[in-house]
């Protein structure tokens, strides 16, 4: 995959993130990227390494849910399950 559409996978991923995250907390949008720009999960997510961002929308939201919920740990082993 090309740079350019990896960048675009990226940002639509986070996209849907931040929506999940603005219905499930009933937040803003601001406030949904902020929860999600300060994770862990969002590190990894754009490291272009890991892959992580190729995952399933449903999927990454879950992970970042776990980790807002029950913290890095859970979400570690999470990712690190399959």
């Amino acid at each position: 995959m090309t740079e350019g559409k990896a960048q675009v996978a990226l940002g639509l991923s986070v996209v849907a993130i931040t929506k999940y995250l603005m219905e499930y907390f009933d937040v803003s949008h601001e406030e949904a990227y902020k929860k999600l720009a300060n994770t862990d999960f969002f590190e990894r997510l754009n490291d272009f390494d890991t892959g992580l961002y190729l995952e399933p929308d449903q999927y990454l939201c879950n992970a970042c849910i776990l980790e807002l919920e029950q913290g890095k740990a859970a979400m570690y082993e999470f990712i690190n399950a399959e």
